[in-house]
């Protein structure tokens, strides 16, 4: 705004001092300022944008909404044929068993836990997911482990809230 204001204050100083010398040279006052005027209108004219330049053409489609789920696209990133997961599966599956071992104190990559996580997860579990092809049944061998350690979870806080029911119910 500052900056139009000072075009502005400069645009003006430079015509009044154009008609100042025309009425000095002789040229009547009136034709000075249509003239000014006509120069004037041209200037800005020649500034206007009578078109969008920053869209472009042809524009671009719209996208329709994405169908399908998160299962779906996760399940079409295994290969059937050969039976080779991708690496958006296994990340994710890598993601829930980080969650579900984090629940229990473990981390999956801390070398110093290592035997503690074989020991719950079971033999060859934790290596699976670390192969240079994980294929389909390393998944599932992974996801049984997940859900052992869910219900094994689920069968801790289950035990301590039916022993305090015990012994409520014996007050």
């Amino acid at each position: 705004m500052k900056g139009r204001l000072i075009l502005l204050g400069v645009g003006a100083a430079v015509a009044a001092v154009v008609l100042a010398l025309l009425g000095v040279l002789g040229v009547p006052m009136m034709f000075a300022v249509a003239w000014l005027l006509i120069v004037l209108t041209i200037a800005l004219v020649s500034r206007q944008v009578f078109f969008d330049e920053s869209a472009f053409w042809p524009p671009e489609r719209r996208r329709s909404a994405e169908r399908g789920s998160e299962v779906s696209r996760l399940a079409w990133s295994i290969n059937s044929r050969t039976g080779v997961a991708g690496h958006v599966v296994v990340r994710r599956v890598q993601d829930v068993l980080r969650r579900r071992l984090a629940h229990r104190g473990l981390d999956l990559d801390d070398p110093a836990q290592h035997a503690a996580v074989d020991a719950l997860l079971g033999p060859g579990v934790r290596d699976a997911l670390h192969k240079r092809e994980v294929h389909a049944a390393d998944l599932e061998k992974v996801l049984d482990a997940v859900e052992r350690i869910a219900a094994g979870a689920a069968e801790d806080t289950d035990t301590p809230t039916a022993a305090k029911a015990g012994t409520e119910e014996n007050r």
